[in-house]
């Protein structure tokens, strides 16, 4: 049975059409994974072998990082964070290979806590949308136990189609999750951020906070939904997403959704996209700085806004997001 690629006819991959993506691409070795999702499929069947990593913290204090680097057509790791435990994981995805999926399987403990950071690297090289032929595709499934947290922050460049998938099941009461991140497309390049967090618990916590940037020929992509079933009470889930057009041709598309079934619970979300503040550019300009300069300011203060002060690659994080305005 040969896996069967979602198009936009797929609600869940309207935005972006992964089956258009990949016309011409040979996926006969690609098997339909049991239960599992496209991605998932794929990062199985290409993946050499499955990585294992344990999180174990220096003195139950400082936070030991990680560093995981999808170089490989597939990858698939499994992280385990055991009770009490703290660490980080930096993950990083690169745009110069044609087809690339990865798959996460976490599992964080009672009181245990995990960072995830994601960076999607735009193909640097390429100049023409031939040369723009990757497809840039991964997946993280996580469950939180009691006490637990999972925060996650993703930085998105953009592929002729990059989908970043998060899942969270926070599984125990009082388990907390941050979902960030921002994106940042130029012409000929798509990102797509697209979460799922479902509340299983009482008392559980969502926090999230998604920025993004486009410019003509760029499309960006957020899907965010919370699910709350009806024994979940005591949640406290907030879920907001900004963007901006830089300029006319570009595109994003949003859905974020709420979907509760209990009733003492507080829960928000909101959806924000438009032109860069005309006022906020006449005020630099007004000041005497050139207008190019005054934008790429106003960008980048927007964007960093996403970028959790405490995130000990912030600095780096904020450098690429510099980088990126300069090009």
């Amino acid at each position: 049975m040969s896996l069967a690629l979602p198009s936009r006819r797929d609600e869940a991959w309207k935005y972006s059409d992964l089956a258009r993506a990949l016309s011409g691409h040979d996926l006969s070795s690609v098997a339909p994974a049991r239960g599992g999702s496209v991605i998932a499929s794929m990062a199985r069947a290409f993946a050499e072998e499955e990585r294992v990593l344990t999180i174990a913290s220096r003195d139950g204090v400082h936070a030991v990082e990680h560093s995981l680097s999808h170089e490989a057509r597939g990858a698939v790791t499994r992280i385990h964070v055991p009770a009490l435990q703290a660490g980080m994981v930096v993950e990083t995805i690169y745009g110069h290979l044609n087809l690339a999926a990865g798959l996460s399987e976490i599992r964080i403990e009672e009181g245990g806590a995990l960072t995830r950071i994601v960076i999607q690297q735009d193909a640097q090289k390429a100049v023409s949308a031939e040369e723009i032929a990757q497809v840039a595709l991964n997946e993280a499934r996580v469950s939180v136990a009691a006490g637990g947290t999972f925060r996650q922050f993703v930085i998105a460049e953009g592929a002729k189609l990059a989908r970043i998938e998060t899942h969270v099941a926070l599984d125990g009461e009082g388990g907390e999750v941050e979902l960030n991140g921002v994106y940042m497309v130029r012409e000929g390049r798509h990102a797509d951020l697209t979460s799922t967090v479902t509340h299983q618990a009482a008392n559980a916590r969502t926090k999230q906070l998604i920025k993004g940037v486009a410019r003509k020929g760029g499309r960006g992509v957020f899907q965010g939904r919370i699910v709350v079933p009806r024994g979940a009470q005591g949640t406290d889930a907030r879920q907001y997403h900004r963007a901006i057009l830089l300029e006319d041709g570009a595109e994003i598309d949003a859905k974020p959704e709420l979907e509760i079934y209990a009733d003492d619970v507080s829960c928000a979300h909101g959806n924000a996209i438009g032109a860069l503040d005309a006022d906020q550019l006449f005020y630099a300009r007004a000041r005497g700085i050139p207008e190019a300069e005054a934008r790429a300011l106003l960008i980048e203060a927007f964007l960093i806004e996403a970028i959790p002060e405490d995130l000990p690659q912030r600095d780096d994080l904020i450098t690429r997001v510099q980088r990126w305005l300069q090009t």
